[in-house]
């Protein structure tokens, strides 16, 4: 029901559920056992609270997804009449992407096709917080391109 107040969708509830049970039997039985035996918390406090990130999480980069995806849209779907700007504003854009690295350009290709960053980090092998390191970085850095085109 936690999970349901942020999302408000009974899929993507029982998916951050699934998650957090996923990531809590990861953990050593001797941490579990800690958290689900402490005299004064106990798992009940500990399961919302994890559960309440979770989906705080989720919102928060569904709505950085949208932010790019809204701001790399505009760029493409601008109509002018000079053709001198349509060439640069198309060469700005390519230069953007091509002037990252290799990975970080395949990273922000499936964060903008909308893959979360622990299928990023499934699918090209590496660890979930190099894929947000890697992430961030790439966005920093087509900020300060941005702004010498732009």
């Amino acid at each position: 029901m936690i999970a349901y107040k942020y999302t408000t969708d009974t899929e993507k509830s029982r998916d951050v559920v699934g998650a957090v049970f996923e990531k809590l039997l990861q953990l050593q039985i001797q941490i579990r056992q800690q958290i689900i035996l402490h005299p004064q918390k106990g798992l009940y406090p500990f399961l919302v609270t994890i559960v309440k990130n979770k989906c705080l999480d989720g919102l928060k980069t569904h709505k950085l997804q949208g932010e790019i995806k809204k701001q790399l849209g505009h760029l493409l779907a601008f109509n002018s009449t000079n053709s001198a700007f349509i060439r640069f504003e198309l060469e700005a854009i390519k230069q953007l992407l091509n002037n990252l690295p290799a990975r970080e350009k395949e990273m922000i290709e499936l964060h903008l096709q909308g893959y979360k960053n622990e299928e990023i980090a499934v699918q090209l092998n590496i660890s979930y917080n190099t894929v947000r390191n890697t992430l961030h970085n790439a966005k920093q850095r087509i900020k300060k391109l941005w702004q010498v085109f732009m």
